[in-house]
């Protein structure tokens, strides 16, 4: 009977062994053999060798109101998320890696051979600032924190196919998946870490009681602040994790501080200043016109166009399909097609832009090419047969792009006219369409005084078809809350996307997101096909599969015209004083500023050759 036990108990541990794969160092989304370093190498984008020491002053618009970088309420303040707090993974920013991962806080990884379920292993010596070791019951608590309603509401959407999570002992834990998602186990290994003795703390919310602490487990801790003014963080000279592969080369800053503008102007002139490091410009008018004075002649300060091969998303006014004035794709067709992109190109940019023409551009494998082939052809009939209008028919008889790109703006006036009649609103005295005693007078929401002067111009081009814009400019803490409840009818959005697009489609257009305050469905879509091919997305097991359902998807946003698209460039620019060094390799699927904080460093001999040029006047060229 004892030997029949015996072998019952084997045959449970041998099977539960083997349903798992040899433990390994990363996550791939192809598997192991996608997987570009070893356990024991550096990433090729660092400078292991880089002098750690000095400081790096950024400059921030809008004030912050937290130090929490999950609650739901609230502007976080800047670096908080990545650089205090950290998550079992280390996503790779390598071009060469559409979507890699690396154990952080997690040793070793081993994954099912379905999937399904995965086993972390925790680094024994991780631990939080405040020497608090890191176990499996901070990444079973901060799986738990999800479900609180005071959490950011994009996370819930994020991970909200993982099912369980449970402890094994200190330092391993399990977790289980709801459904087969080939991008899963890497979205999990994004998930911040909080220590459980502190956010975990007994009568505490986790909404507002530690809005004014921030204790993770990352490279820096918090130093001092002052709200609405700045923030500085301190690179913690133990931080545990200093001597990973990963981390060789980065972190460099002693200190790195955020100062808070909320006036471009001031960034500008505070950069020019000296107060401020390194900026990264948005605005074209300034890299056209500024940043080319006597400085720069003299090379006390870098003025660069960093090349990146980012996937460019979306930019463009956001349209509110809550609001009574969007709900008709003729009149979304109508606004957008009145946005003269070429005209502003060149009299306001400087020709710099190129047009977005849908949610995936700047990336030849992922953007829809000329009118529908093949498996996305098929995908879309489909889901027009089984959902109607929900697919309109221009997604499957024209290829993407913004409604009348391409014709002359008195062409585009006359058909927004005609589509406008056609929905009943109708031209009243003063000049302005009206509908049942309401008048066409919508408001665009923005945070930034830059967007007025971009905007005036489409606003009067709106008056030739009806339609009063009234541009509102608010403080970004007001702009926040109205965008969060959606109390808005247009705004300038932008989303962001990656290589790897999955769950966070959700997020940005699922119908439950849409209804959710907080979220990133701006747009307020709630379209049946969308929700089923982001599924298809999320489930895709092969690269091609994936591909297929993101064209799809994206020809179908393009063509509900919910954002009025502006444009896009395929560089950074960036000006920064000659004080800094930097890798040989940018790895540009992060943005410039970002790389800058991680891998760069002040180089001494620089620093001291500008401090003396600034002096007496001498060029450094």
């Amino acid at each position: 009977m004892k030997t029949c036990f015996r072998l019952v108990v084997f045959f449970l541990i041998f099977t539960a062994q083997s349903a798992f794969a040899g433990a390994t160092h990363g996550l791939s989304i192809y598997g192991p053999t996608g997987l570009k370093y070893t356990a024991d190498q550096p990433y090729d984008f660092s400078n292991p060798n880089a002098p750690k020491g000095g400081r790096l002053t950024l400059s921030t618009y809008g004030a912050f109101t937290k130090l929490n970088p999950m609650s739901l309420k609230g502007l976080v303040a800047p670096g908080i998320r990545t650089l205090v707090f950290e998550t079992p993974m280390d996503s790779s920013s390598d071009d060469d890696e559409p979507f890699s991962q690396y154990g952080s806080l997690v040793e070793k990884i081993e994954m099912a051979k379905d999937r399904m379920t995965m086993i972390y292993h925790i680094r024994k010596e991780a631990k939080f600032s405040d020497d608090h070791p890191v176990t499996a019951d901070d990444f079973v608590f901060s799986f738990k924190l999800i479900n609180d309603p005071e959490y950011d509401p994009f996370y819930k959407q994020y991970f909200k196919d993982i099912s369980n999570v449970e402890k094994i002992n200190t330092h391993k834990v399990k977790y289980t998946f709801a459904i087969f998602n080939q991008e899963l186990p890497l979205i999990t290994g994004q998930m911040p870490i909080l220590p459980k003795h502190i956010y975990g703390e007994p009568g505490k919310k986790f909404g507002s009681d530690f809005d004014e602490m921030a204790v993770g487990s990352g490279p820096y801790i918090v130093e001092k602040y002052d709200f609405g003014k700045y923030i500085t963080l301190k690179r913690n000279p133990n931080w545990w994790g200093k001597n990973l592969p990963i981390n060789r080369g980065r972190y460099n800053f002693d200190y790195l501080t955020w100062k808070i503008y909320l006036d471009p102007i001031a960034i500008r002139e505070a950069f020019k200043g000296g107060e401020v490091d390194a900026n990264q410009i948005t605005s074209s008018r300034d890299w056209a016109l500024d940043y080319k004075g006597d400085f720069v002649k003299k090379g006390y300060y870098i003025r660069d166009e960093i090349p990146h091969e980012r996937v460019a998303g979306m930019q463009g006014y956001g349209l509110n399909l809550r609001s009574d004035f969007f709900k008709s794709r003729k009149i979304r067709a109508a606004i957008a097609m009145v946005f003269d992109f070429d005209w502003s190109n060149k009299n306001l940019f400087y020709g710099q832009y190129t047009r977005n023409d849908c949610y995936f551009d700047n990336n030849d494998e992922m953007k829809a090419q000329g009118i529908p082939q093949g498996e996305v052809k098929k995908i879309l009939l489909a889901l027009r047969k089984k959902h109607g209008s929900a697919i309109p028919k221009t997604a499957l008889t024209k290829p993407v792009g913004a409604p009348g790109q391409g014709n002359p703006l008195n062409k585009n006036i006359v058909t927004a006219n005609k589509l406008l009649d056609s929905t009943g609103w109708k031209i009243g005295k003063d000049g302005i369409r009206e509908k049942n005693g309401k008048k066409f007078v919508v408001e665009l929401l923005i945070n930034n005084p830059l967007w007025q002067r971009i905007s005036e111009p489409y606003k009067n081009n709106l008056k030739k078809i009806g339609v009063n814009l009234n541009i509102k400019l608010v403080q970004p803490a007001e702009y926040e809350e109205r965008v969060r409840s959606f109390k808005f009818d247009m705004i300038v959005t932008s989303y962001g996307q990656s290589r790897s697009p999955g769950n966070e489609q959700r997020d940005l257009w699922g119908s439950e997101a849409a209804k959710t305050p907080g979220s990133r469905n701006i747009s307020g879509i709630s379209n049946p096909a969308v929700d089923e091919l982001i599924e298809l997305i999320i489930a895709a097991d092969t690269r091609k599969k994936l591909i297929d359902s993101v064209q799809a998807l994206d020809r179908i946003l393009t063509h509900q015209f919910i954002t009025v698209p502006h444009w896009y460039i395929s560089y950074d620019r960036m000006v920064y004083w000659n004080r800094f060094s930097r890798p040989k390799k940018n790895p540009s699927q992060a943005p410039t500023l970002n790389n800058i904080i991680e891998w760069w460093w002040e180089d001494p001999k620089k620093a001291s050759a500008l401090k003396e040029a600034r002096k007496t006047g001498k060029s450094l060229l």
